[in-house]
């Protein structure tokens, strides 16, 4: 009976865990300053807006606009100041990312696709 009671327990771990949102991916990969980390948790087409400069971006388009903006402000820290519900078909979190210069806020929306939650958009605005 406890081997089947661990395998359930296993099995929802498991299950959980495919449907979580990548917060603390995401929070890791600002901290590294690693553009194409965060753009692989990016749908196809993400709209990404740093300092009012706003366009939809493919993946690797992406990629090189974050390059730009960690190269700008290279990373120092990054912290969720708040963080949405972990299911549904949406959710979003706010954090701060500071550079060494400034420090700015993050609005990272979420979208499920499948059985995963993709970033749908970035918003990246400093705080003054």
């Amino acid at each position: 009976m406890n081997l089947i009671t661990s395998a359930l327990i296993s099995m929802i771990i498991a299950i959980a865990a495919v449907f979580n949102i990548p917060f603390d991916e995401v929070q890791l990969a600002f901290e590294k300053g690693n553009a194409s980390k965060v753009m692989e948790f990016g749908k196809s087409k993400v709209l990404i807006s740093i300092e009012d400069d706003e366009g939809v971006y493919s993946r690797s388009q992406g990629t090189q606009v974050l390059k730009k903006f960690f190269k700008q402000y290279p990373p120092s820290t990054f912290s969720y100041d708040f963080k949405g519900k972990e299911d549904g078909a949406s959710s979003f979190g706010i954090g701060n990312y500071q550079s060494l210069k400034q420090r700015f806020r993050v609005s990272i929306k979420f979208e499920k696709k499948g059985s995963s939650h993709v970033i749908e958009s970035l918003e990246i605005s400093r705080i003054k």
